[in-house]
């Protein structure tokens, strides 16, 4: 039995189920899990309170076009906070690692890596990504910053 090629591109990855762009923890070695902690809720304060283009401008269409406004301003909140994570973790030298989709919605409770499905900042998460950042070199694949 052949074992299949491992997916190369970034849709690829994502036809998956494992998209790099929202599936990724934060290392850095040799920072204490204070350290780490510190500087996660720091980006996670810079994270938190970004609002879509869509959230500012509601659309028309009424209360089907309002349903799926919302979910597309959910989805747009998403990548946005991601991305400023990215950033913010970024120029605080901490490098970023894939991790499987079924590990990381377990991590992060299926919320997401700034907020949890109530909307607020769970402590447990917190603690689980800041021992992730200060623990062991992850064996998943190391992604750009």
């Amino acid at each position: 039995m052949a074992l299949a090629a491992a997916p190369e591109s970034e849709a690829e990855q994502a036809d998956a189920g494992d998209d790099r762009a929202k599936f990724f923890l934060f290392h850095k070695a040799g920072v204490s899990i204070d350290q780490a902690r510190g500087d996660l809720i720091y980006c996670i304060g810079q994270a938190r309170p970004i609002l879509s283009f869509r959230d500012r401008y509601g659309g028309s269409g009424g209360l089907l076009g309002a349903m799926i406004n919302g979910r597309m301003a959910e989805i747009d909140r998403f990548r946005m906070r991601n991305a400023a994570m990215r950033k913010c973790m970024g120029m605080m030298n901490y490098d970023r690692y894939a991790m499987p989709q079924e590990q990381w919605k377990t991590l992060v409770n299926e919320g997401d890596i700034v907020l949890d499905n109530d909307g607020l900042v769970s402590a447990e998460v917190v603690e689980r990504m800041a021992a992730y950042a200060s623990g062991p070199v992850p064996a998943t694949e190391k992604l750009s910053r």
